[in-house]
């Protein structure tokens, strides 16, 4: 498991105030982009997993995924970017990012194919790093947050409410544009929404990192 590192001074290099490439993110999902199964609501803050869900237009099905994938609107080709996704008790869920070129069609998923991301399935969570890995995370997080840092190849995810690092992709080569990517599967009938928050104010972020920095990495 990697180690907290100084975020805090990693991100504010140029003072106590973030940078002018850093932006806290607010993230919606892409319904142009959403695979079979997916429902997207509340102006694009909510995404449901659904096996009644009408299928995908023909017009865009170039840009969809086939499994139920979806990306974020907006991608970066730079700068430092955060947010935050409700992830809950739900058991089949990946979060994290993907390049836009990655293939839409494919079914394995994994850094190799354009893929840095955490995932839960059933009760235990992986990162598909070099190779699977699977983490024991006690307590399970419900809230997560995404930190890119594109120029140093870096995406990390946190436990937000442990105030937690939970693992990290590091000195990664980004050569193209990243997305906000997921994934949600249910197999029962009343499945739960992944949702996205709207971060509004710049020092929850700063505090966050701070507390981040003062945090215990958690058990391996």
């Amino acid at each position: 498991m990697v180690g907290l590192e100084r975020l805090e001074d990693s991100i504010c290099e140029q003072g106590p105030s973030p940078s002018p490439s850093f932006f806290v993110e607010s993230v919606t999902f892409d319904e142009s982009t959403a695979g079979a199964g997916l429902v997207i609501t509340d102006s694009g803050k909510r995404l449901k997993y659904s096996k009644t869900a009408r299928p995908p237009t023909p017009s865009s099905k170039s840009q969809r995924f086939c499994l139920p994938m979806v990306f974020g609107t907006n991608g970066f080709i730079s700068g430092r970017h955060y947010w935050e996704v409700e992830v809950g008790l739900r058991n089949d869920w990946d979060i994290g990012v993907a390049l836009e070129t990655v293939d839409r069609s494919q079914s394995t998923v994994n850094k190799d194919r354009g893929f840095y991301f955490l995932g839960k399935s059933g009760f235990d969570y992986e990162v598909r790093d070099t190779a699977c890995e699977v983490l024991h995370l006690s307590p399970r997080p419900r809230h997560v947050g995404v930190y890119l840092d594109y120029e140093a190849g870096r995406v990390s995810f946190f436990d937000v409410t442990q105030k937690l690092h939970i693992y990290s992709f590091l000195q990664e080569h980004f050569t193209g544009k990243l997305f906000p990517y997921f994934y949600l599967y249910s197999g029962t009938k009343r499945s739960e929404p992944l949702l996205l928050f709207s971060i509004l104010d710049p020092e929850h972020y700063l505090r966050l990192i701070r507390s981040l920095d003062q945090a215990k990495k958690p058990a391996e």
